[in-house]
């Protein structure tokens, strides 16, 4: 009898010791996950960031009132990314809008959802060599064309753009070929750099966009492009009047 209790006791110690061993195993698990790394991209962001972003003047992008609608019109007449030939150069993703009397042409390099990419607005007689150059034109083997190529096919382009009032050649901030400089630097101040090629001077402005600043990067004065990722200016001068544009916004 003795020895079964003995036996008894022994048994019940075991146990409990064992069960002690598992919660104190538990809690350190419990206690370990309390120190886990988080993502910290996934941390909301910085108040302040966010008081100094409100804080800062915002620029609108310039644009041109062209319609979505009358964008969507030319992807319907040729049934493809708007795609036009001339000589061996084809051109994609682009659409193309001229007047005769204004002797204008106006370029829409289009992304996903319409998104303007980049436009091009240029006199038909006096198109800028480095405007073409910046121009997105392919072989018909779908290659990137030259720029001796893309020049000597150009003006097929032109002849095959679609015909459009006067109305839509001036910039919904007002701005127009033929305007003199002064005009154009009150309205974006003045430019981060300029160049001088064959009598043509170009002046260009880059301007970080608003959704994605983070409140670090030094602006040096410059507002920020409003409801944008990032925005480029190219603007050509001939004798102190604007002769052609180049407008980008950039992509997320």
């Amino acid at each position: 009898m003795k020895t079964l209790q003995i036996l008894t006791f022994f048994l019940t110690f075991g146990f409990l010791s064992c069960n002690n061993n598992v919660t104190t195993t538990n809690k350190n698990i419990s206690s370990s996950n309390k120190f886990e790394v988080k993502d910290s991209s996934l941390q909301p962001i910085s108040k302040d960031t966010i008081l100094i972003n409100d804080t800062i003047k915002r620029f609108d992008v310039d644009d041109f009132p062209v319609t979505y609608e009358m964008i969507a019109e030319q992807k319907m007449d040729n049934n493809s990314s708007y795609s036009k030939t001339s000589g061996k150069t084809k051109s994609l993703d682009k659409t193309w809008f001229t007047n005769d009397t204004l002797k204008q042409t106006l370029i829409f390099e289009l992304y996903t959802d319409g998104h303007r990419l980049v436009t091009f607005h240029f006199y038909n007689n006096e198109i800028p060599t480095e405007l073409i150059d910046r121009i997105e034109l392919h072989t018909s083997e779908g290659e990137l064309a030259s720029k001796q190529q893309k020049r000597n096919d150009f003006k097929g382009f032109l002849t095959q753009s679609i015909k459009i009032n006067s109305k839509y050649f001036i910039t919904d901030k007002g701005l127009k070929l033929g305007d003199n400089k002064q005009k154009i630097l009150k309205l974006y101040g003045q430019p981060d750099k300029r160049t001088t090629n064959n009598g043509i001077e170009k002046l260009e402005w880059n301007f970080v966009g608003d959704i994605l600043y983070d409140g670090k990067e030094d602006l040096k004065g410059k507002p920020l492009a409003k409801d944008n990722y990032g925005h480029q200016a190219y603007l050509f001068f001939k004798n102190g009047k604007l002769i052609g544009q180049i407008l980008h916004n950039d992509i997320p």
